[in-house]
């Protein structure tokens, strides 16, 4: 996670890490990116900077110009500037840098609003049969009658100035509505460091970062979209003391205090109030706005969310971090020995995913399409969340770490490291948190005495992590690089599934219907939930037997040194992991006896429902997943020469996976946070959804070869020479194949699945023979599943389109005198304005819009303008 990134000329130094790290570096499983703020010095320097954006640069999306929608506006000021130097000579400095943010994007935005005859009851022009719920019967010509329409229905569709009615044609109704949508963001972020050469043994430095974000969507397209808003204001505090005992003794010491907070809450930007009331929608609301009613993928896409579950939250996460690290030469070795702890504190506030204002959910099991169990009032699931007190999560983790880099040789060099991390389970700080069995629905209080008994699942103290490492120079062209290392991380499975948001200290009621039980009610609002005083709905658990996930790590690489400025590398690189933290739904119900039509009714079925009757879904952090990876990795880097440096790389890689994560993912057609069947994760099992199977990529500088010091024009005089001279051209070219797709199938055949998506039969090649935008994957390769069966279909059956870009920046070096000199550069990105294209539609319950690719995952070419003067 990246809780600040600090301004780019504010850094001395990036690095990034991604495998083989030494024993000092713990607590990831990922990549490690450090970054290192400048020092001041002898010498007063710093810079001025200006990056500037407006829509009027840009080009106009993939997307709108499709629909022919106009470009939306934006316009983006990031400012700032630094500046370093001393305040007692030798021996006291300082640099300080600021950087500003204002981006305003007001524009428009394509939503999905029902059509006039969807709201008269009138699906003539719609396939799928309409049915009542009451008989079971089709509707004569597929037309629901005019004294079915529930009220609350017929209030909403009728407000056309709250709910306005489509304004564009398009296929379906996806994207039928356009209207004006305003975001604004203002930040403000710096730094603060202090240098102070104490001794000549001695030095001690000193950082104070911030940054303050305020985010506001504050207008959409029409009253019933509510607005979001978020703030998140950041401090870091840090003091290091390194000193020299000797030639070959050095001791560090680093103090770090960090504090995030990210508040998001839900906006009534439009004014309309308590809108529930306004519709006859029973039931107090704590806050403005209207409970969110969900109508799901239908005939011809799902349409826009109106109004909010109002999911609000306010997180404040504060770590405090000793690290002490001891670095001895002594003879062919250098040993490191030290030691790291932080203490985390994290108060939140959470209305849980239901929300304040509540959710009512429609999915057309009842008549055939989500809309028309709108109309006749048919919901699929209801819930609400609550505004109970923040609570307040404690933990501790500790780590020691032996290193030594042995040099055997003075071509050979070994690294060995073993590091031990432990990580206490959290525990809230007046035991305000419970549990619940998986096995027999019993729930858990915690209770003073033990860590176990407070945080309520066991701690784990196996963390032992070897690191081991090598390098071989062969002559004066070949190095051997590779290492094995193992790491292990306790992965949350975020803030919404802890533990305090159990009763009797949260509660979050929701009920969900299906045909064996009839569908719910919007007309009664929130009657038929659990009281608050009863553990019911939704609740959370944690495997009392997680444990941190296990990752090894390994890797070889050779590099050939081909002339004095390139050299090429060449490596296999390989992870396989275990453990891996996963949400599991708990309470999954079981499959019925005999005939499907006939099976009892849905939450009757659920395991646990003989002990705990009330209880729906538990969701349950399990430590159950596991992904391995193997890549192959090629490059090519040319040092500057003759004003030319390149870096051409390439990976051909496979990541398997059982394990989306809690987190899940943006861009692509992932298949679910939770497992089709939570008895069968190996259902699961298959390429990751960020599996990529091809990766190039290609980044170089050149010089142009005019001005002076180049190859023509060395002797210009200096008004051409400022013109025409001193040119740099940069770019980055990337190209790769597609991500994975999962096909699903909305209409829950199984009976039994609760939270994860379900698949189809697959009967057939996914991929048409005339595979195109229109038609990217096959419907006629698909099969809905018998009733009371799951489908067949495995993850990544197929795959979406490839990306393609260029980034290129146009940069000019102006000399003023001294040292002082202006920079001007012209950056584009998306250079050729090529559309990389998004996942098609993959629910063959849609099939209006199966295999349809309607946007992408490019962004339009955009142009940014940037000015630095430096002194």
């Amino acid at each position: 996670t990246v809780a600040y990134q600090p301004s780019p000329d504010a850094l001395a130094e990036i690095s990034v890490e991604t495998n083989n790290y030494a024993a000092d570096t713990g607590n990831v499983a990922g990549a490690v990116l450090s970054n290192v703020i400048k020092s001041g010095s002898n010498r007063f320097r710093g810079n001025a900077f200006e990056f500037f954006r407006d829509s009027r640069m840009d080009a106009n999306t993939w997307a709108n110009n499709r629909s022919g929608a106009p470009r939306q506006e934006r316009r983006q000021h990031i400012f700032g500037a630094t500046l370093g130097g001393p305040l007692v000579k030798n021996k006291l400095f300082f640099f300080a840098d600021y950087q500003g943010t204002r981006y305003n994007a007001p524009g428009t935005e394509a939503l999905s609003v029902a059509p006039a005859s969807w709201r008269n009851g009138d699906f003539s022009g719609v396939s799928t049969v309409i049915r009542d719920p009451l008989t079971g019967q089709p509707f004569p010509g597929n037309i629901v009658p005019a004294n079915r329409i529930s009220p609350v229905a017929r209030a909403i569709l009728n407000n056309t100035d709250l709910y306005p009615l489509p304004n564009r044609t398009v296929s379906g109704v996806a994207g039928n509505y356009v209207g004006q949508v305003n975001q604004a963001v203002r930040a403000h972020q710096g730094d603060l460091r202090l240098d102070w050469n104490t001794s000549a043994n001695d030095k001690v430095f000193g950082r104070f970062s911030f940054n303050e974000y305020d985010s506001k969507i504050d207008k959409h397209a029409f009253p019933l979209v509510l607005g979001l808003g978020q703030n998140g204001p950041f401090r870091n505090l840090a003091l290091n003391w390194s000193h020299i005992f000797g030639p070959a003794l050095v001791n560090e010491v680093l103090l770090g205090f960090n504090q995030i907070t990210n508040i998001q809450e839900t906006l009534d930007w439009a004014g309309i109030g308590n809108a529930n009331s306004t519709f006859n929608i029973p039931g107090g609301q704590p806050i403005a706005g209207l409970s969110a009613i969900q109508v799901g993928a239908g005939q011809g896409g799902a349409l826009t969310t109106i109004g909010a579950g109002a999911s609000d939250s306010d997180t404040r996460d504060k770590t405090y971090q000793l690290n002490e690290k001891l670095t001895w030469m002594r003879g062919r070795h250098s040993l490191k020995f030290g030691g790291q702890f932080l203490h985390y504190v994290q108060q939140r506030f959470y209305a849980g995913n239901n929300g304040l204002l509540g959710i009512f959910g429609y999915s057309g099991a009842f008549t055939g399409t989500p809309f028309s169990d709108f109309l006749l009032d048919q919901v699929g699931s209801k819930g609400r969340g609550s505004a109970s007190d923040p609570w307040t999560h404690l933990h501790n983790r500790i780590a020691l770490f032996v290193q030594d880099d042995l040099k055997v040789t003075s071509d050979l060099t070994l690294n060995l490291g073993l590091r031990w991390a432990y990580t206490q389970p959290l525990a809230e700080k007046d035991n305000r948190e419970s549990n619940f069995s998986l096995q027999t629905g019993q729930q858990i209080l915690a209770k003073d005495g033990s860590i176990e008994d407070r945080s309520l699942y066991k701690p784990y103290y196996k963390g032992f992590e070897p690191r081991l490492g090598f390098a071989y120079r062969k002559g004066d062209r070949w190095v051997f690089r590779g290492g094995y290392g193992i790491s292990q991380y306790m992965e949350g499975t975020g803030a919404n599934l802890r533990l305090p948001l159990n009763p009797p200290y949260f509660f979050e009621s929701n009920v969900s219907y299906d045909r064996t039980t009839g569908g719910g009610s919007l007309a009664t609002g929130f009657a038929g939930l659990v009281p608050l005083d009863k553990p019911s709905g939704q609740v959370r658990a944690f495997d009392p037997n997680i444990r941190p996930q296990f990752t090894q790590q390994w890797n070889v690489f050779a590099e050939y040194l081909v002339t004095s400025s390139m050299s090429a590398n060449i490596g296999y690189v390989g992870h396989n992991a275990n453990h891996l933290v996963t949400p599991v739904e708990g309470n999954q119900p079981r499959e019925g006896v005999g005939d499907p039509a006939t099976w009892a009714p849905l939450q009757q079925r659920r395991p646990l429902y003989a002990t705990a009757p009330l209880i729906t879904n538990i969701s349950t952090t399990a430590s159950r997943g596991r992904s391995n990876y193997n890549a192959l990795q090629v490059s090519l880097r040319q040092r500057p020469r003759h004003g030319l440096e390149y870096l051409a790389s390439y990976t051909f890689g496979k990541v398997l996976t059982n394990n989306l994560g809690y987190y899940g993912s943006s861009f692509v057609q992932a298949e679910g946070a939770y497992w089709m069947n939570a008895y069968e994760p190996e259902w699961n099992y298959g390429p990751a959804f960020h599996d990529i199977r091809h990766n190039f990529v290609l980044s170089a500088a050149y010089e142009l070869p005019w001005g002076r010091g180049r190859k023509w024009g060395s002797n210009w005089n200096g008004p051409v020479n400022a013109i025409l001279g001193g040119w740099k051209l940069s770019g980055i070219f990337q190209a790769r194949t597609g991500f994975p797709i999962t096909v699903q199938d909305s209409r829950g055949s199984s009976l039994q699945a609760v939270r994860g998506g379900e698949r189809p039969n697959c009967i057939g090649n996914p991929k048409p023979a005339d595979q195109s935008l229109d038609h990217w994957l096959d419907i006629n390769a698909f099969a809905r599943a018998p009733l009371g069966t799951w489908g067949d279909c495995g993850i990544g059956i197929a795959r979406a389109p490839g990306y393609r870009n260029i980034d290129a920046v146009l940069s000019k070096r102006f000399d003023v005198g001294s040292e002082r000199y202006l920079e001007l550069r012209a950056e584009a990105f998306n250079l050729t304005n090529t559309p990389s294209f998004s996942p098609p539609a993959r629910n063959i319950g849609d099939p209006a819009t199966f295999g349809r690719i309607t946007n992408t995952v490019s962004l339009p070419r955009n142009v940014e303008l940037v000015v630095k003067f430096f002194f």
